[in-house]
Order: structure tokens, then sequence, then C-alpha cells
């Protein structure tokens, strides 16, 4: 059974926290300031966004060991063919000792910036965009001021009123960032400059979203929480390549969570068998970049993704289990074994469930307001 009521139940007590959203959007709106505001800086930072999970709403709630991040990308006006990789990525370096001594530290492709227990940023650089229509698109309004609340202004303004309007409205509003162009970023470990597409991915979620009436980014956010509380080992693939895969293999046209977590497992399961058998990882280029090879599973082993993928193959059949159940109370305890403790229980099994569950007896409709 599909257990819409239980999904949405689950999603909105596996996002972040208030005290978390708080700190995310208090502390990425600080730095942005603090970018645009500093005597060495303002001249070379254009513009700043947000990307990432925090911007495509796939994210869940963070934790001491697994904290929340915000991507902040700051587009500068620094030459590739005059500023090699290295010394862009050092030019942030003065700016964060002084606003974040003691809490941050290089990545390959970004400055890490530990500002909460559970809360951190990315700050991710960019060369000077090659094209106009590239420029006109990173000082939009509405990349460069949206909101984390999704749906906040927009549902206000439109009337919406339920999760589903306001999602596939967010997502109509975005799909126009998929016509821009890549940006450079500078890769530390690599010493160059290489290609991504964060507007791309943006208009891309957003098309997948319209696509799967709104249920994309909720696989995303089930799969990512069963990954990590369930199945945790071997480590990759985690976080934005996990979340390509699923993108990968999320069917178009699904009607409910359930139904994508199954075939979005099951298609991982049976995709990628030969190269499981090869002792390899697939090669899954970015998205937006048709040249050079940009592999978002670059740093997965074929034994990680081997490991990985019997995980899968385990989840896949358990989750087709639950799906094709007719008993509710039956269904419901196998979609709790697949992801956990944070799966609401049954009431036959006399557990009290918290967070305004819905019983699932009552008509299948999507909670109001904030969408999980």
């Amino acid at each position: 059974m599909e257990s819409p009521t239980y999904f949405d139940d689950f999603l909105s007590g596996i996002g972040p926290t208030d005290h978390q959203k708080e700190v995310m959007k208090r502390e990425h709106a600080l730095l942005r300031e603090r970018l645009m505001a500093d005597v060495v800086l303002k001249p070379v930072v254009i513009s700043t966004f947000i990307q990432g999970s925090y911007r495509r709403f796939t994210a869940n709630r963070g934790s001491i060991d697994h904290k929340c991040d915000v991507d902040i990308v700051a587009v500068t006006n620094l030459p590739r063919s005059a500023t090699t990789a290295v010394h862009a990525h050092r030019l942030f370096q003065p700016f964060l000792q002084k606003h974040y001594p003691g809490a941050y530290e290089p990545q390959d492709r970004s400055w890490c910036i530990t500002v909460d227990d559970e809360v951190k940023l990315d700050l991710v650089l960019t060369s000077e965009p090659d094209s106009p229509l590239l420029r006109e698109a990173i000082a939009r309004k509405s990349l460069r001021d949206w909101e984390p609340e999704p749906g906040s202004t927009l549902s206000s303004a439109l009337g919406l009123q339920t999760v589903q309007s306001v999602i596939l409205a967010e997502a109509k509003r975005d799909e126009d960032f998929e016509k821009t162009e890549p940006l450079w970023i500078p890769d530390r470990e690599l010493q160059q400059w290489e290609k991504t597409h964060p507007l791309f991915l943006i208009g891309w979620t957003a098309k997948k979203n319209l696509a799967t009436n709104g249920n994309f980014i909720r696989v995303v956010r089930a799969v990512k929480w069963w990954r990590r509380e369930v199945a945790p080992l071997p480590k990759y693939p985690k976080g934005y390549p996990l979340e390509h895969l699923v993108g990968e293999c999320c069917p178009d046209g699904i009607k409910s969570v359930a139904e994508g977590v199954a075939k979005t497992f099951a298609e991982i399961a049976n995709r990628y068998a030969n190269h499981v058998a090869a002792l390899q990882a697939p090669v899954l280029q970015s998205r937006g970049i048709e040249e050079p090879l940009v592999d978002v599973m670059r740093r997965v082993s074929g034994d990680d993704f081997a490991g990985f993928h019997a995980k899968v193959s385990d989840a896949a059949a358990l989750a087709r289990q639950a799906l094709d159940s007719t008993d509710r109370d039956e269904s419901i305890r196998l979609w709790g074994r697949l992801f956990g403790s944070e799966f609401p229980s049954p009431p036959s099994d006399g557990v009290q469930v918290t967070g305004g569950f819905t019983s699932p007896a009552a008509a299948a409709r999507p909670s109001e307001g904030r969408f999980a």
C-alpha cells in the first residue's frame, strides 16, 4: 500500500528542525552580506546565490555527525585565463580567517564553514561568467533573493494552499534556470578549473518535480534518509552523487512517494547489475555539462558501489513487498523496516505517533503548510 499520510508524517519528521532552519537562513545571509562588504573581495564578487540540497529542497534533518549544509556560490569576475584555480581558492582565506577563525577548512571545491553543531556552510567560488545570458540569470532577483521557506511568498501571492500546489508552482518558476550556461569552479585537488552547472541542476530538479507530480524531491529525501540511518555502509555513494543516482532511476509519472521509492530502488538494482559484476561504479555525467567529462561518481570505488548495490537490492525487495501488501498494518510495518524508527507505526501497534499524524483511514491528502 502507498500509505500517503504515513509518508507525509515521516517526511515532515525527518526535515530540518526549526532551529536548524533558523541558523541556515541567518548564517547564509550573514556570509553573503560579509562577502559583498569586504574591502578586498567586494571588487571581485559579482553576486552570490544559494544552491545545493537546501536550494533543491532535498535536505533532511541535521545532526552533529551529519550537519545540514547550505551551499553559497560566490560568482567572481576573476578570468580563468589569468587566475589559477589555486590562487582563486586562496584569495578567500583571509576573509574566512577574519570572520570564521578556527571554524573553516578547505575542501576540494569549496570552503567548509562550521557555524553551529548541526549546521555548516559551503562557500563555492566561480570564475567570471562566459556569457551575458549567464550573468543576467545570476543577477535575477528570484535567484539572488530566493527564500528558504518554500512557497512562503509565492503561496501567499497565488493563494496556494496545499503542499502539492506549492511544490509544482515553485517548480514552474525555477525550470527556466535549465536554459543557462555552465560556470567554472576551482578544484583544489586537481589544481584546475572545472565546469559545473548549478543553475541547470536547479532547473532540472524543478522539471523532474513537475514530471513526477511533485514527488521527486520527496523520494530523494526518503532514499537519503534510508542511506544515512539504515544502510550507512559502505560510506559512498552519498550526498549529491546519491541524489543524482535517484534522479537517473526515478521514473516520471509516479503518483506517490511509495511508488517512487519502490521503482527507484528496483531500477538502480536492475540497471547497474552489470557494473557490479565488473566491480565498477557507473560513470554519470554532471547535469548540464556536455564536455569535458565530469563524473559525479568518480570518487566511488567499484567495491563500494557493489556493497551499496547489495543494500539497494535488499531495499528494492522490501519496498516492493510493502507496496504490494493489501494489509494496511503489515504494509506500514514493512515501510518501517525499510526506513527505521522515524517511520510511523500503525495504530494497531499501540504506539503514540507524534507530529500531527493523520490516520490513513481518512481520505488521503497532502498536509497543509510547508512541504516536507
